[in-house]
C-alpha cells in the first residue's frame, strides 16, 4: 500500500521492546515454572513496526528514531534497529522495567517521544512476553494522538494517512491526519535482516542513553509468577461389559450430570 510524496520529510519514532526468545523457553517439570534462555531478541511485532518506519522513510525522506526503555541489555535491541536502518536511538535507563505496570512504562516513553515531536509513532500491536497490548493505546492517550490498531497497510499523502486494518470479517480502510500512532501486526510487511554494511554503520550512529524524565509511578497492577498448571485426568473405564450395557451406563451418567 504505497503513497505519494508528502512534500516534507517525516520524523518517525518506532518503539522497540527487548524480550526473551520464546523459542528458547523451557518448562521446569518439577516446579511447572518457565526457564528463560539467555538469548533476548526484538519482540516480533516490533520488527514489523521497524520495517514500516524504514519503508516510509525510503518513500518520503526524513528520520527514524528507535526508542526503548529497559536495563542496559536493551542496547542490543536498539543496535539491531540501527543496523536495519534507523538513524538514531534513545535508550531510557529503567533497570527494573518488569516491576512497573504498563501505564508507568508508557509515561516514561511519552516523556521522550513528546520531545521528538514525531509525525508518526509506530508500535508493535503487542509484545511476545506479557502480550498485554496496552503500551501503544496508553502512549497514544498520553500524547493525545489518534490511534489505529491492527494496521496492515500505510499510505501517506500530504498530511493525510490512509490505513488498511485487519478486522474479524476482513479488512477495513480508515483515514486520519498526521501526527498519529499506529500499531503494527503480521502482514504489514516482510521485515528485512541487517546487512553487514548496516551492522558496521550502526556502530557510528548516535545511541543516546538517558535517565527517565520523571519518577516511575508506583505499580497499580500485580503480576503473578507464570507457571504451567498440572494436568489431571479422571474417568471411568468399563471392562467386561457388553456394548449395550456400556451405552446404558453412559447414558445414565450423562443424565446424572444433567448433560442430556
Amino acid at each position: 500500500m504505497a503513497g505519494g510524496q508528502t512534500g516534507r520529510p517525516l520524523t518517525i519514532v518506532v518503539l522497540v521492546k527487548q524480550v526473551p526468545d520464546m523459542n528458547a523457553v523451557k518448562i521446569d517439570r518439577a516446579t511447572g515454572k518457565p526457564v528463560l534462555g539467555g538469548q533476548s531478541i526484538v519482540s516480533s511485532y516490533d520488527a514489523y513496526a521497524i520495517e514500516e518506519a524504514l519503508r516510509l522513510k525510503e518513500r518520503h525522506g526524513g528520520e527514524v528514531v528507535a526508542v526503548a526503555a529497559g536495563p542496559p541489555t536493551v542496547k542490543d535491541a536498539l543496535t539491531r534497529a540501527l543496523a536495519l536502518g534507523a538513524d538514531r536511538a534513545i535508550q531510557i535507563d529503567v533497570p527494573g522495567i518488569n516491576d512497573l505496570d504498563t501505564l508507568a512504562v508508557a509515561g516514561l516513553l511519552a516523556d521522550q517521544v513528546r520531545a521528538l515531536a514525531p509525525d508518526l509513532v509506530l508500535v508493535g500491536q503487542t509484545s511476545d512476553d506479557y502480550e498485554t497490548g496496552q503500551i501503544g493505546p496508553q502512549l497514544a492517550e498520553l500524547l493525545d494522538l489518534p490511534l489505529v490498531s491492527s494496521v496492515m497497510g500505510v499510505a501517506v499523502e500530504g498530511e493525510r494517512l490512509t490505513l488498511r486494518r485487519d478486522v474479524e470479517d476482513g479488512q477495513q480502510t480508515v483515514e486520519t491526519n498526521l501526527p498519529a500512532l499506529l500499531l503494527a501486526i503480521t502482514g504489514l510487511n516482510d521485515p528485512r535482516l541487517p546487512s553487514l554494511k548496516g551492522i558496521m554503520a550502526a556502530k557510528r550512529k548516535p545511541l543516546e542513553r538517558v535517565a527517565p524524565q520523571s519518577a516511575p509511578a508506583g505499580g497499580r497492577t500485580v503480576w503473578g509468577e507464570p507457571y504451567v498448571p498440572e494436568r489431571g485426568v479422571t474417568g471411568t473405564i468399563l471392562q467386561d461389559v457388553s456394548a449395550a450395557e456400556a451405552a446404558k451406563q453412559l447414558v445414565a451418567w450423562l443424565r446424572e450430570q444433567k448433560l442430556i
